[in-house]
């Protein structure tokens, strides 16, 4: 019995063995024989076994900074396309409603939300809502202390901004400068 265990087990170490050569093989047969005329034929037929890795940009709302974002009144203007589809559909009603102006003016200003700044590690406090003058949205009540003053923003530079639903607040970023030297 003994000597037909160790067959068993001899014939499948030989069995793992062939199929480690065979697929090492193959490997290595890949990586040699593709050629040019095998990627322009996958190109043709618009396939390709390239890999890749993409690029993910969380950052649904980009803006270059203008005069009036950084000016005198005070806000920050967000397009109303861009809010209505990548922030108002991931807040709850209540918070949808204060951000519209629903709730008596008496008491609502808004919804105060945080903003982190990735760039600086920091939290902030603002206050979203929806302009009624131009049905559009902003972020005023310490917008120009806490990001155009604190990040010395200036026209051109380009802001990233989404709303991170798991933390239920907004994460800030400033990917690009108009220059480097302030």
């Amino acid at each position: 019995m003994e000597k037909h265990g160790w067959i068993q087990s001899r014939n499948k170490e030989s069995v793992e063995e062939l199929e480690r050569s065979r697929v090492a093989f193959n490997l290595r047969r890949m990586t040699t024989s593709y050629t040019m005329g095998d990627l322009l034929e996958e190109r043709s037929r618009g396939v390709s076994t390239e890999l890749s890795l993409s690029h993910y940009d969380p950052f649904t709302i980009k803006k270059k900074m203008k005069p009036s974002d950084l000016g005198n009144l005070c806000r920050l203007l967000v397009p109303s396309d861009l809010v209505e589809k990548h922030i108002l559909p991931f807040l709850n009603t209540t918070q949808a409603n204060q951000v519209a102006g629903v709730v008596s003016q008496e008491t609502n200003r808004g919804l105060k939300v945080r903003v982190w700044d990735m760039n600086t590690g920091s939290t902030h406090q603002l206050v979203f809502e929806r302009w009624s003058t131009s049905r559009s949205y902003i972020f005023n009540d310490g917008w120009t202390k806490d990001f155009v003053k604190r990040r010395n923003l200036a026209e051109g530079d380009e802001i990233g901004i989404y709303w991170d639903k798991d933390q239920s607040r907004f994460t800030f970023s400033v990917p690009s400068r108009t220059c480097l030297v302030r």
